[in-house]
């Protein structure tokens, strides 16, 4: 799976939902302020299922699960 740059989805979709023409794109096929409406816009585009999700506000660090060992 390569690499996908989310910079300029992420400047120009903040606070947004955002529906994805598949999850190795950044290309948006739609956008909305509501999870309802974004599938419904990507749906009318002729995607079914289509990747979704949510760009942030704001970029926060992420910090995952470790697993410490002795």
């Amino acid at each position: 799976m390569k690499t996908v740059d989310m910079k300029k989805v992420y400047r120009d979709y903040k606070g947004k939902w955002v529906a994805l023409a598949g999850p190795n794109s950044n290309k948006v096929v739609a956008s909305s302020k509501t999870l309802d409406e974004v599938l419904k816009k990507a749906k009318e585009k002729g995607f079914d299922l289509p990747l979704v999700t949510q760009i942030p506000k704001k970029v926060l660090p992420i910090v995952g699960p470790f697993a410490f060992s002795k």
